[in-house]
């Protein structure tokens, strides 16, 4: 499927998110019926399992952090997080649901940090966002260490076809009604599902990071195709 033109420039994506950020949280357990929590636990599993043989003071960038939840579930499992974002009112939530955890700007297209910074990278459903993707790619392989992990939850489109047309129904019709009577922004949640169905195939993206430098790809189905929890090693 061809990508459409969405506009994902920084200021297009923070200003959106911007907009949305008091109801966030709450529109995607709505939105979900739960089941992202689910799926941010697979991913917040996948990257403290690896962590646990790494050597040494073990760090982790939670990129596209928006209100920090897989970021804080990252440090009760005893991680040092950082999360980053380019919504400064995610992050204003972020911060006050945890203090402690330090949250910054960050555009993942030129990351504020250096070279071999940190042991794993997440992304919990914010790559799709993200404008010149291979650029940032790169980036987030900069900043891993050798032998790090990229641990990535996005949607996907189902390939069953029954369960593809109920989700399509969903996902174009439903949610975005419901979106728009909740936050009263009728652009961001039309925004979501264009987005996703925009995002490419599991096969491409695994392809996508490949390219990027990443290698050991797999991409793990989750929810019958739903989303997807794609890993990668520097």
């Amino acid at each position: 499927m061809p990508e459409r033109q969405l506009n994902k420039s920084r200021e297009a994506i923070s200003s959106m998110f911007d907009s949305i950020a008091p109801v966030y949280d709450r529109l995607n357990h709505l939105l979900s019926f739960g089941i992202d929590r689910s799926w941010r636990k697979r991913l917040v599993h996948a990257v403290t399992s690896f962590c646990a043989h790494r050597d040494g003071d073990v760090s982790v960038l939670d990129m596209a952090c928006g209100t920090g939840d897989v970021t804080i579930a990252l440090r009760r499992k005893g991680l040092d997080v950082v999360g980053a974002d380019i919504s400064e009112n995610m992050l204003a939530i972020a911060r006050k649901k945890a203090p402690d955890i330090d949250f910054r700007f960050g555009d993942a297209s030129g990351l504020p940090f250096a070279d071999g910074s940190f042991d794993a990278v997440t992304i919990a459903f914010g790559i799709r966002n993200f404008d010149k993707r291979e650029q940032c790619i790169r980036e987030l392989h900069r900043v891993l260490k050798d032998g790090g992990m990229l641990a990535i939850a996005e949607f996907s489109i189902p390939r069953n076809r029954l369960w593809r047309g109920i989700y399509t129904l969903y996902f174009k019709n439903i949610l975005p009604a419901i979106g728009r009577l909740v936050s009263r922004q009728s652009y961001a949640y039309s925004y979501l599902p264009e987005s996703s169905f925009d995002f490419p195939s599991p096969t491409k993206f695994s392809a996508e990071l490949s390219e990027g430098g990443f290698r050991d790809v797999t991409a793990r189905s989750m929810t019958g195709g739903v989303s997807y929890l794609y890993i990668g090693r520097k």
